[in-house]
């Protein structure tokens, strides 16, 4: 009992330093990353534990574009003293990277340099601290403390972690935004999934695959 109450406060304790270190937002009215403006996105109903918003603009055309520059994936996490190196987000990052890549030139080839008729993909993949009934998004962490905290969630915690990916379309010689999709990825997928970097990376490739999907969607 002793062991389950200090496990308890710790969890509480890890989340307060984490709080003081980062700030709120609501995926439908802030922005925490590189998108724009998250009050343009409206939910979609997704599968069972993930929330997905999106958005298209009303004056883009799929016709309009031949292709598509894939820009380098931006995790939010970096080395710790434990358990996380450098060279594993490389892998990961170059992994996902190369996945993304995949799965774009299904549907239309990519490009190296801007132009008339090319897009800009971006996509990002941070942890965050999310309130169980409302899953209103508070807090964004590494993704590594967000897998920690998940792993070690209780009944009696009133917050949980989430995985955010975060993927925009835009214009590479305007910038104009043409499509944006955010997921948001429940504790319970990906708790006790997730111990290593290898099995993040399978998760993360299925989570840019599921986004890009309801991006694509959009188009139809």
């Amino acid at each position: 009992m002793k062991q389950h109450v200090t496990k308890i406060i710790a969890i509480v304790f890890l989340a307060a330093l984490l709080a003081s270190c980062h700030k709120d937002y609501n995926p439908t009215t802030e922005a925490p990353g590189f998108l724009p403006d998250y009050s343009i996105l409206k939910k979609v109903p997704s599968a069972d534990g993930t929330e997905i918003y999106t958005y298209k603009s009303p004056s883009f055309k799929r016709s309009d574009y031949h292709a598509v520059i894939v820009m380098p994936v931006t995790l939010y996490q970096s080395a710790t003293k434990k358990g996380v190196t450098e060279k594993q987000i490389t892998a990961a990052r170059t992994d996902i990277q190369d996945h993304i890549t995949q799965i774009v030139n299904k549907q239309m080839p990519t490009a190296k340099k801007p132009g008339p008729g090319v897009a800009r993909l971006n996509v990002a993949i941070t942890g965050a601290m999310v309130e169980n009934e409302s899953l209103k998004i508070r807090n964004l962490i590494p993704i590594s403390a967000a897998i920690t905290i998940a792993s070690r969630a209780t009944g009696v915690n009133k917050k949980n972690a989430v995985l955010v990916v975060e993927l925009k379309f835009t214009d590479s010689v305007s910038g104009k935004l043409l499509r944006e999709t955010v997921s948001v990825i429940n504790g319970e997928k990906f708790r006790m999934k997730s111990n290593t970097a290898t099995e993040f990376t399978a998760l993360a490739n299925q989570w840019v695959k599921q986004a890009l999907q309801y991006s694509s969607k959009q188009v139809n």
